[in-house]
């Protein structure tokens, strides 16, 4: 039998003199002991009484008056005490004790919440009828909040009604109403649990209503959304209708929902669908401005017109420029104070301006429902610390398919012409070709052209700074003289991540991720030998804020050197820059939690990355000397997205790789696997990175 409930009080003495405590006594302490089923979260805000914030109740800060300050409520807490007492109840510990324990002083207060659970009541038996015909009740029952040795919740109960209902909405009986008994044993604590369903009759569309659309025709909305006449009613198409005309950026409001019915007879019954909307303005025009170690400043511009020609076709102009400060035509020389990550930098080309003007045309339905088509048009210049840089002007053709289980498949055409510009010596690995003019003929204007395949399946909850949820991606990508590419561009790529994000606690976030990618390059036929060539912007490159922090921007992975000679000082230098590799494998580890007395807006982050970048000759497989390098963090929440330090520690020295010393316009051998000699000091092992949004 169920017995009450909480015992009042547990308390030091000076309880009773109510009438002389002072009249607002601040609350530094409030714990919760002895509960199991239930987190401290969810007691915390199940009652009124709480803690005051971290900085009110640390002496060192106190004083100050930072915080939130908290007083307590003796007749509220007497309340809290009913409230816990309530919530164990219909969480299915009927026996439930609740005792407190109250520590007083002249200014403050503390509070234990002495918890005894007892017995939960358990289902053993939970059973659906109704459904027949129209639901399989064992793969129902495998989807319900309730199950059979779950405690008797009376909220997940509630929630069970709900799913039921959704369910069959969803399969076109959008009056079924669902019917709960349940019998409780409070000796035995047992419950059973049975849901009667009357689904009345089946529904079909008999129209689609839109109101509110002006300038964008109504037949146009009714072909964006999935509703059609004559079909069955399903739920789940009201909620894609919604997401889909969102997903235009044409609409501020979107709202799809029944209307009305009209009853045919007992098993069938039509219903009228209206989808309210408000346009938005057809044309938006985007300007920021930006900061970042490997683009230094940088500014964009984009331009919108939704509804560009009719059929809610989209057009975005947009131009982007970054580098600004490092080099041509604006080289104040940033690189050697406020833009340190390209301190490195040892080719003045690679620090000149970048730039990056795309017009595309989106086409939002085509052929398929759910189908769109995107044609666009790029020309750029684009720079890898390290690597190469790289001009170009193209086009491309995307066709994107989202099925109805929202997983978008994206087949594109790229067409472009340009050249790429990287260290004589990288092609010198590679081609065994070490001679300045001979090399020369390789960083020609050339034609690639490429068919590549996306596939995206995205569960995260935030594109910003996901907390739970998943990412999945897979990238092929193929170029080839068959489809109009350049003999010396040629080549399949291969690239697919997960992620996943988990809660730990309240707060805190695991995620982790791994990558994975290869490269088979096409076989050239130079110089009587037959040689794999991959062209240096297709490469894989590794180290940086977004892959392994324990290493600068391309620090990982295969590297070469070069040893030159300055002509006015005849002073040997030995230049670095990495030649990329044809294997990737990541792997990265984060966990995430918000720093008290910040409310949420700074966090702090753990962190263990591992990988490396390998060039892969005729073995299968090659994945040795992976780099693990830790670190920690801090993440700065605002609107745009978290800002984000990272410091990595290093324990390795630098990546070896081949030294070669310029002899007029050939390049000679000197040592095979040559590395400086590895930092001796605790912090020059250290690398910091400042950069925008969450590494993964």
């Amino acid at each position: 039998m169920l017995s009450c409930c909480a015992a009042w009080p547990i308390a030091s003495p000076t309880l009773h003199a109510q009438d002389s405590l002072p009249a607002r006594l601040q609350v530094t302490g409030l714990a919760f002991e002895g509960n199991h089923a239930i987190d401290d979260y969810t007691l915390g805000i199940s009652i009124a009484t709480s803690n005051s914030s971290w900085w009110a109740r640390w002496p060192v800060v106190s004083w100050l008056g930072l915080g939130e300050r908290r007083y307590f409520d003796e007749r509220e807490f007497r309340r809290d005490v009913a409230r816990l007492q309530l919530l164990y109840s219909q969480s299915g510990f009927l026996e439930a004790r609740i005792d407190t324990v109250i520590q007083r002083d002249s200014a403050s207060v503390k509070l234990r919440v002495l918890i005894e659970e007892g017995p939960p009541v358990r289902i053993t038996r939970l059973s659906i009828a109704g459904v027949e015909g129209i639901l399989a009740e064992h793969s129902l029952l495998a989807d319900l909040p309730l199950a059979v040795g779950d405690p008797f919740n009376r909220l997940r109960l509630r929630a069970t009604t709900d799913t039921i209902l959704a369910a069959l909405e969803n399969r076109g009986y959008p009056f079924a109403q669902v019917f709960r008994g349940f019998e409780v044993d409070r000796e035995k604590h047992t419950a059973q649990v049975t849901f009667d369903v009357d689904p009345g009759p089946h529904a079909r569309v008999s129209r689609v209503d839109v109101v509110g659309a002006n300038r964008i025709p109504a037949s146009v909305v009714r072909g964006l959304v999935p509703v059609r006449v004559g079909n069955p009613y399903r739920q789940e198409d009201l909620h894609a209708a919604q997401r889909d005309l969102y997903r235009t950026g044409a609409f501020d409001y979107v709202d799809v929902r029944l209307v009305d019915s009209i009853a045919k007879g007992p098993d069938d019954s039509l219903v009228a669908v209206q989808v309210r909307v408000r346009e938005g303005p057809l044309y938006r025009v985007r300007m920021g401005g930006g900061y970042g170690t490997l683009d230094c400043f940088r500014v964009l511009g984009a331009l919108t017109v939704h509804h560009f020609l009719g059929g809610a076709r989209v057009l975005d102009v947009s131009a982007r420029l970054s580098k600004i400060g490092t080099g041509d035509p604006f080289s104040w020389g940033l690189q050697n104070n406020v833009c340190r990550g390209l301190d490195a930098e040892t080719d003045s080309t690679r620090l000149a301006l970048n730039y990056n003007v795309t017009a595309s045309l989106t086409q939002p339905t085509v052929l398929l429902r759910g189908a769109s088509a995107t044609l666009s048009f790029t020309g750029e210049r684009r720079s890898e610390l390290l690597a190469y840089v790289r001009e170009a002007v193209g086009g491309d053709l995307a066709l994107t398919y989202r099925p109805s289980w929202d997983l978008p498949v994206t087949l594109s055409y790229g067409l472009e012409r340009g050249n790429t510009k990287a260290e004589p010596a990288s092609f010198c690995v590679f081609l065994s070709v070490c001679n300045t003019v001979d090399i020369a003929v390789f960083q020609e204007p050339l034609v690639q052209s490429a068919l590549s395949l996306v596939v995206v399946r995205n569960r995260q909850n935030s594109l910003l700074s996901p907390t739970r949820g998943s990412l999945a991606s897979v990238e092929l990508k193929w170029a080839s003289p068959v489809i109009g590419s350049d003999s010396l561009a040629q080549f399949t790529r291969l690239q697919a991540q997960w992620a996943m994000y988990l809660r730990v606690g309240r707060s805190g976030v695991l995620a982790w991720r791994v990558q994975a990618g290869t490269i088979v390059p096409a076989t050239l036929a130079t110089g009587g030998q037959n040689l794999k060539y991959v062209p240096p912007e297709e490469r894989f490159y590794g180290g940086g804020p977004n892959s392994v922090r324990g290493y600068g921007q391309n620090r990982l992975g295969p590297q070469v050197r070069v040893i030159r000679t300055d002509s006015a000082s005849m002073t040997p230098d030995t230049v670095t820059s990495a030649s990329g590799g044809n294997d990737l494998l990541f792997a990265n580890a984060e966990l995430r939690f918000p720093l008290p007395g910040f409310a949420n807006r700074l966090e702090g982050a753990m962190f263990v990355d591992a990988g490396q970048v390998f060039v892969r000759g005729d073995e299968i497989l090659k994945y040795r000397g992976l780099r693990i390098t830790p670190g920690v963090g801090l993440r700065f929440i605002t609107g745009i997205g978290p800002i984000r330090l990272d410091l990595g520690y290093n324990g390795y020295g630098p990546e070896p790789g081949p030294l070669y010393q310029e002899v007029g316009p050939q390049l000679v051998l000197i040592d095979s696997s040559y590395a400086p000699a590895a930092p001796t000091s605790f912090f020059k092992r250290l690398q910091l990175h400042f950069s925008v949004g969450q590494a993964f």
